[in-house]
Protein backbone atom coordinates (compact mmCIF):
# COMPACT_ATOMS: atom_id res chain seq x y z
CA UNK A 1 0.00 0.00 0.00
CA UNK A 2 1.26 3.46 -0.73
CA UNK A 3 2.28 6.12 1.87
CA UNK A 4 0.43 9.36 1.80
CA UNK A 5 2.37 12.51 4.18
CA UNK A 6 -0.08 14.78 5.25
CA UNK A 7 1.21 18.34 6.61
CA UNK A 8 -1.59 19.48 9.23
CA UNK A 9 -3.39 16.43 10.58
CA UNK A 10 -4.55 18.30 13.68
CA UNK A 11 -5.93 20.97 11.23
CA UNK A 12 -9.97 20.84 10.58
CA UNK A 13 -8.70 19.71 6.71
CA UNK A 14 -5.88 18.00 7.51
CA UNK A 15 -7.57 15.88 10.27
CA UNK A 16 -10.86 14.47 7.81
CA UNK A 17 -8.33 13.91 4.40
CA UNK A 18 -5.83 11.73 7.14
CA UNK A 19 -8.84 9.62 8.43
CA UNK A 20 -10.50 9.51 4.91
CA UNK A 21 -7.30 8.32 3.11
CA UNK A 22 -6.64 5.52 5.76
CA UNK A 23 -9.02 3.59 3.48
CA UNK A 24 -6.42 3.66 0.80
CA UNK A 25 -3.12 4.45 1.59
CA UNK A 26 -0.65 4.10 4.65
CA UNK A 27 -0.95 7.47 6.30
CA UNK A 28 1.63 9.72 8.34
CA UNK A 29 0.43 12.95 9.37
CA UNK A 30 2.20 15.73 11.42
CA UNK A 31 0.15 17.58 14.21
CA UNK A 32 1.03 20.57 16.65
CA UNK A 33 0.58 20.39 20.17
CA UNK A 34 -2.42 17.92 20.37
CA UNK A 35 -2.35 14.48 18.74
CA UNK A 36 -4.86 13.89 17.05
CA UNK A 37 -6.84 10.63 18.52
CA UNK A 38 -7.83 9.06 14.66
CA UNK A 39 -6.39 5.39 15.22
CA UNK A 40 -5.08 3.82 12.34
CA UNK A 41 -2.76 7.12 11.36
CA UNK A 42 0.77 7.70 11.91
CA UNK A 43 1.01 11.01 14.16
CA UNK A 44 4.49 12.87 13.67
CA UNK A 45 4.93 16.04 16.09
CA UNK A 46 6.23 18.81 13.30
CA UNK A 47 5.49 22.64 13.19
CA UNK A 48 5.56 23.27 9.74
CA UNK A 49 8.40 26.08 10.26
CA UNK A 50 10.89 23.11 11.34
CA UNK A 51 11.01 22.61 7.27
CA UNK A 52 14.38 20.76 7.97
CA UNK A 53 12.64 18.21 9.82
CA UNK A 54 10.02 17.90 7.34
CA UNK A 55 12.14 17.40 4.96
CA UNK A 56 13.68 14.90 6.23
CA UNK A 57 10.08 13.36 6.66
CA UNK A 58 9.68 13.57 3.32
CA UNK A 59 12.90 11.52 2.32
CA UNK A 60 12.17 9.11 5.17
CA UNK A 61 8.40 8.10 4.83
CA UNK A 62 9.12 8.52 0.75
CA UNK A 63 5.24 9.15 -0.08
CA UNK A 64 3.68 8.47 -3.19
CA UNK A 65 1.36 11.82 -2.79
CA UNK A 66 1.86 14.60 -0.01
CA UNK A 67 -0.93 17.20 1.07
CA UNK A 68 -0.04 20.14 2.38
CA UNK A 69 -2.72 21.37 4.29
CA UNK A 70 -0.89 23.50 7.31
CA UNK A 71 -0.55 26.68 7.06
CA UNK A 72 -0.71 30.13 9.84
CA UNK A 73 -4.02 31.49 8.81
CA UNK A 74 -4.82 33.93 11.79
CA UNK A 75 -5.09 36.74 9.16
CA UNK A 76 -4.39 39.17 11.51
CA UNK A 77 -1.78 37.81 13.21
CA UNK A 78 -0.18 37.52 9.83
CA UNK A 79 -0.25 41.12 9.84
CA UNK A 80 2.25 41.13 12.89
CA UNK A 81 4.15 38.14 12.61
CA UNK A 82 5.12 38.48 8.90
CA UNK A 83 8.17 36.47 8.86
CA UNK A 84 6.78 33.88 10.67
CA UNK A 85 4.24 33.53 8.00
CA UNK A 86 5.81 33.78 4.84
CA UNK A 87 8.40 30.75 6.55
CA UNK A 88 5.43 28.70 7.17
CA UNK A 89 3.03 29.53 4.14
CA UNK A 90 5.89 30.06 1.62
CA UNK A 91 9.22 29.21 2.20
CA UNK A 92 8.66 25.85 4.08
CA UNK A 93 6.00 25.42 1.42
CA UNK A 94 8.74 25.53 -1.41
CA UNK A 95 11.17 23.72 -0.12
CA UNK A 96 8.82 20.33 1.00
CA UNK A 97 7.78 20.47 -2.30
CA UNK A 98 10.99 20.14 -3.98
CA UNK A 99 11.96 17.39 -2.15
CA UNK A 100 8.75 15.99 -3.02
CA UNK A 101 9.70 16.42 -6.51
CA UNK A 102 13.02 14.81 -6.05
CA UNK A 103 11.71 12.09 -4.78
CA UNK A 104 9.03 11.31 -7.08
CA UNK A 105 5.55 12.10 -5.02
CA UNK A 106 3.12 14.36 -5.94
CA UNK A 107 2.51 17.64 -3.95
CA UNK A 108 -0.71 18.95 -3.38
CA UNK A 109 -1.22 22.46 -1.83
CA UNK A 110 -3.92 23.64 -0.03
CA UNK A 111 -4.18 27.48 -0.23
CA UNK A 112 -7.04 29.78 -0.11
CA UNK A 113 -9.76 32.08 -2.06
CA UNK A 114 -7.63 35.02 -0.09
CA UNK A 115 -5.26 35.73 -3.08
CA UNK A 116 -8.22 37.68 -4.76
CA UNK A 117 -8.98 41.24 -3.84
CA UNK A 118 -13.04 40.33 -3.72
CA UNK A 119 -13.37 43.02 -6.13
CA UNK A 120 -15.62 40.65 -8.63
CA UNK A 121 -16.24 37.02 -6.63
CA UNK A 122 -16.96 34.17 -8.95
CA UNK A 123 -13.10 33.78 -9.34
CA UNK A 124 -11.48 30.97 -12.10
CA UNK A 125 -8.63 29.89 -11.92
CA UNK A 126 -7.47 31.87 -15.13
CA UNK A 127 -8.08 34.88 -12.64
CA UNK A 128 -5.26 37.16 -12.12
CA UNK A 129 -4.66 37.18 -7.73
CA UNK A 130 -4.23 40.24 -6.17
CA UNK A 131 -4.04 39.91 -2.38
CA UNK A 132 -5.47 42.36 -0.08
CA UNK A 133 -3.23 41.03 3.04
CA UNK A 134 -0.04 39.34 3.99
CA UNK A 135 -1.87 36.11 4.15
CA UNK A 136 -2.84 35.86 1.09
CA UNK A 137 0.35 37.37 -0.58
CA UNK A 138 2.35 34.49 1.40
CA UNK A 139 -0.01 31.87 0.11
CA UNK A 140 0.25 33.12 -3.15
CA UNK A 141 4.30 32.64 -3.34
CA UNK A 142 3.55 29.25 -1.72
CA UNK A 143 1.54 28.23 -4.83
CA UNK A 144 3.84 29.69 -7.16
CA UNK A 145 6.52 27.84 -5.19
CA UNK A 146 5.05 24.21 -5.39
CA UNK A 147 4.34 25.00 -9.21
CA UNK A 148 8.02 25.98 -9.40
CA UNK A 149 9.03 22.57 -8.44
CA UNK A 150 7.22 21.08 -10.47
CA UNK A 151 4.27 21.69 -13.20
CA UNK A 152 2.85 18.19 -12.36
CA UNK A 153 2.21 19.44 -8.72
CA UNK A 154 -1.29 20.34 -7.77
CA UNK A 155 -2.95 23.79 -5.63
CA UNK A 156 -6.20 23.40 -4.48
CA UNK A 157 -8.20 26.97 -3.17
CA UNK A 158 -11.08 26.40 -1.05
CA UNK A 159 -14.00 28.84 0.23
CA UNK A 160 -14.51 29.32 3.99
CA UNK A 161 -13.98 25.93 5.68
CA UNK A 162 -16.82 24.55 8.06
CA UNK A 163 -16.87 21.52 9.62
CA UNK A 164 -17.06 19.95 13.10
CA UNK A 165 -13.41 20.29 14.80
CA UNK A 166 -12.99 19.30 18.47
CA UNK A 167 -9.04 21.44 18.55
CA UNK A 168 -10.31 24.59 17.15
CA UNK A 169 -13.27 26.80 16.33
CA UNK A 170 -14.19 27.57 12.67
CA UNK A 171 -16.87 29.80 11.42
CA UNK A 172 -19.70 27.25 11.75
CA UNK A 173 -18.76 25.85 15.26
CA UNK A 174 -18.31 29.51 16.62
CA UNK A 175 -21.76 30.53 15.36
CA UNK A 176 -23.66 27.64 16.36
CA UNK A 177 -22.21 27.46 20.14
CA UNK A 178 -22.57 30.67 20.33
CA UNK A 179 -26.50 30.49 19.52
CA UNK A 180 -26.53 27.49 21.74
CA UNK A 181 -25.43 29.19 24.47
CA UNK A 182 -27.16 32.60 23.84
CA UNK A 183 -24.48 34.76 22.83
CA UNK A 184 -25.04 37.18 20.49
CA UNK A 185 -22.40 37.86 17.91
CA UNK A 186 -21.34 40.06 15.08
CA UNK A 187 -21.26 38.96 11.71
CA UNK A 188 -20.32 40.91 8.69
CA UNK A 189 -22.83 40.91 6.17
CA UNK A 190 -20.07 42.45 3.17
CA UNK A 191 -17.77 40.04 3.29
CA UNK A 192 -18.85 37.57 0.47
CA UNK A 193 -16.68 33.91 0.42
CA UNK A 194 -18.01 30.19 -1.06
CA UNK A 195 -18.51 28.14 2.23
CA UNK A 196 -16.76 24.90 1.81
CA UNK A 197 -17.75 22.06 4.13
CA UNK A 198 -14.02 20.16 4.84
CA UNK A 199 -15.47 16.40 5.09
CA UNK A 200 -16.49 16.98 1.30
CA UNK A 201 -13.60 19.24 0.34
CA UNK A 202 -11.31 15.78 1.67
CA UNK A 203 -13.18 13.83 -0.07
CA UNK A 204 -12.43 16.20 -3.17
CA UNK A 205 -8.57 16.83 -2.14
CA UNK A 206 -8.02 13.08 -2.49
CA UNK A 207 -9.60 12.74 -5.85
CA UNK A 208 -7.75 15.88 -7.05
CA UNK A 209 -4.46 13.51 -6.77
CA UNK A 210 -5.79 11.47 -9.29
CA UNK A 211 -5.80 13.77 -11.88
CA UNK A 212 -3.28 13.78 -14.22
CA UNK A 213 -2.91 17.60 -14.99
CA UNK A 214 -1.59 19.44 -12.42
CA UNK A 215 -1.91 22.95 -11.76
CA UNK A 216 -4.76 25.18 -9.75
CA UNK A 217 -8.27 24.27 -8.94
CA UNK A 218 -10.77 25.97 -7.42
CA UNK A 219 -12.79 23.21 -5.00
CA UNK A 220 -15.63 25.09 -2.83
CA UNK A 221 -18.91 25.14 -2.29
CA UNK A 222 -21.27 26.19 -5.14
CA UNK A 223 -22.84 29.08 -3.20
CA UNK A 224 -21.33 32.42 -2.66
CA UNK A 225 -22.94 34.21 0.32
CA UNK A 226 -22.11 36.52 2.91
CA UNK A 227 -21.27 35.68 6.09
CA UNK A 228 -24.00 37.12 8.09
CA UNK A 229 -26.49 35.01 5.65
CA UNK A 230 -24.57 31.57 5.91
CA UNK A 231 -24.35 32.26 9.51
CA UNK A 232 -27.89 32.98 9.70
CA UNK A 233 -28.49 29.55 7.48
CA UNK A 234 -26.80 27.49 10.48
CA UNK A 235 -28.91 28.49 13.47
CA UNK A 236 -31.91 28.05 11.69
CA UNK A 237 -31.03 24.49 10.20
CA UNK A 238 -30.10 23.80 13.89
CA UNK A 239 -32.99 25.17 15.49
CA UNK A 240 -31.62 28.52 16.87
CA UNK A 241 -32.62 31.88 17.37
CA UNK A 242 -31.55 33.31 14.58
CA UNK A 243 -31.82 36.67 16.63
CA UNK A 244 -27.91 36.00 17.98
CA UNK A 245 -26.53 37.05 14.89
CA UNK A 246 -26.21 40.41 14.37
CA UNK A 247 -25.51 41.89 11.12
CA UNK A 248 -22.83 44.58 10.77
CA UNK A 249 -20.46 46.20 7.87
CA UNK A 250 -16.68 44.97 8.15
CA UNK A 251 -15.59 48.01 9.11
CA UNK A 252 -17.64 47.90 12.53
CA UNK A 253 -15.32 44.97 13.53
CA UNK A 254 -12.28 46.90 13.11
CA UNK A 255 -9.68 44.06 12.44
CA UNK A 256 -6.42 44.54 11.93
CA UNK A 257 -5.88 43.08 8.28
CA UNK A 258 -8.38 43.90 5.52
CA UNK A 259 -9.96 41.17 3.61
CA UNK A 260 -11.47 40.51 0.20
CA UNK A 261 -15.27 42.40 0.04
CA UNK A 262 -16.40 39.36 -2.25
CA UNK A 263 -13.73 36.29 -2.38
CA UNK A 264 -16.25 33.47 -3.72
CA UNK A 265 -15.23 30.89 -6.52
CA UNK A 266 -16.14 28.83 -9.36
CA UNK A 267 -15.69 25.05 -9.19
CA UNK A 268 -16.50 24.85 -12.81
CA UNK A 269 -12.65 23.51 -13.60
CA UNK A 270 -13.03 20.70 -10.91
CA UNK A 271 -16.61 19.55 -11.60
CA UNK A 272 -14.89 18.94 -15.35
CA UNK A 273 -13.09 16.66 -13.46
CA UNK A 274 -16.37 14.81 -11.58
CA UNK A 275 -15.19 16.71 -8.19
CA UNK A 276 -17.49 18.81 -6.50
CA UNK A 277 -17.86 20.07 -2.49
CA UNK A 278 -21.73 19.99 -1.16
CA UNK A 279 -23.67 23.09 -1.71
CA UNK A 280 -24.00 24.76 1.84
CA UNK A 281 -27.90 23.39 2.63
CA UNK A 282 -26.11 19.98 2.33
CA UNK A 283 -23.25 20.24 4.32
CA UNK A 284 -25.10 21.47 6.63
CA UNK A 285 -27.67 18.77 7.28
CA UNK A 286 -24.28 17.15 6.97
CA UNK A 287 -23.14 17.94 9.97
CA UNK A 288 -26.52 17.60 11.57
CA UNK A 289 -26.20 14.14 10.98
CA UNK A 290 -22.84 13.61 11.79
CA UNK A 291 -23.08 14.93 15.61
CA UNK A 292 -25.71 16.42 17.86
CA UNK A 293 -24.92 20.36 19.02
CA UNK A 294 -25.49 19.31 22.05
CA UNK A 295 -22.48 16.98 22.34
CA UNK A 296 -20.18 19.45 20.86
CA UNK A 297 -17.73 21.46 23.67
CA UNK A 298 -15.85 24.40 22.16
CA UNK A 299 -12.61 23.93 22.31
CA UNK A 300 -10.02 26.95 23.74
CA UNK A 301 -8.08 27.56 20.36
CA UNK A 302 -9.50 29.53 17.16
CA UNK A 303 -8.63 30.57 14.28
CA UNK A 304 -8.89 33.70 12.62
CA UNK A 305 -11.72 34.63 10.33
CA UNK A 306 -14.13 33.36 13.11
CA UNK A 307 -15.45 36.28 13.16
CA UNK A 308 -14.36 38.19 9.97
Amino acid sequence: METLLVFGGSGLLGGKVAALARESFQVVATYTRTKPRHPGINFVELPKENVEEGMVLVRKTKPSAVIDAEAMDDVDRCEEERDLAWQVNAGSTGSLARVATDIGARYLFVSTDFVFDGTKGGYRERDVPRPVNHFGETKLAGEHAVLAATADHLVARPGLLYGWDDTYLNFATWVLSSARDGTPIDVATDWIASPTFADSLAAGVLELLKVPDGGVYHLAGADGMSRYDFAVRLVKAFGLDPETVRPVRAAELHLKAPRPANASLSSAKAKRHRIAVLPVDEGIAAMKEQRSLDSFVPPAGFKSGVSG
